[in-house]
């Protein structure tokens, strides 16, 4: 099914991540996925599976996982360094995300974002975040921001949190002329690490699980 495949992140069939994990032999029917020792025990038999492909981009499928064959390592207590590989057949493909196209989910939650004034001096400003995706964030404040103005912000999940950093691509005023100022803002990341850019993914993926579900 796969050309470029040699990742993915692996979900249970609720939405909990599990691992990330190499692939091999991705352009066979039965594919083989590569985990270190400690993740084994939250592997199950039923899995929600993100390919990274680089042909197609991110592909999301429902995948079965059969048996294990230890491939390297030594197994040492409960957790030693052995590495795995297991059998993964796809059952069902749920959707393809373009590369080009970064997944973006429509979200509302607070942050604070940290910039400078016109006079160079750092300040906080209070926002909302609308919509996020790998690629960028939308955001709406009663606090106006200039075109390429450098913003960052906390970014919390419930497995970590980073400082993401983001530069304003454009500007639209919501508010009328007699109304509180309110303000939509459309912005790209830069200098996003590949830590930072998976959570952000997994973040978006997990979003748009919830709002299936839902359906």
């Amino acid at each position: 099914m796969f050309t470029e495949c040699e990742k993915a992140s692996v979900f249970s069939l609720t939405g909990i991540f599990i691992a990330e994990v190499k692939v091999v032999d991705s352009h066979m029917e039965s594919m083989g996925l590569i985990f270190n020792e400690e993740d084994m025990d939250k592997v199950s038999t039923e899995s929600v599976i993100v390919f990274h492909d680089g042909v197609q981009g991110l592909v999301t499928c429902k995948c079965c996982l059969s048996g294990r064959v230890k491939i390297s390592g030594e197994e040492i207590g409960e957790i030693g360094n052995a590495i795995y590989k297991v059998p993964c057949v796809i059952d069902e493909l749920i959707g393809i995300e373009q590369r080009r196209r970064d997944l973006k989910v429509r979200v509302s939650f607070p942050v604070t974002l940290e910039t400078a004034d016109s006079d160079g001096k750092v300040t906080h400003i209070d926002a909302k975040v609308k919509d996020l995706s790998a690629g960028g964030v939308g955001l709406e404040s009663a606090v106006e921001l200039s075109v390429e103005q450098i913003f960052s912000f906390l970014f919390e999940t419930d497995s970590d949190c980073t400082r993401l950093k983001g530069s304003i691509l454009w500007v639209k005023k919501l508010s009328g002329e007699n109304e509180p100022p309110r303000y939509r803002y459309g912005s790209r990341f830069f200098d996003m690490t590949s830590y930072q850019e998976s959570l952000v993914r997994k973040f978006a993926f997990l979003e748009q699980l919830k709002k299936r579900k839902t359906q």
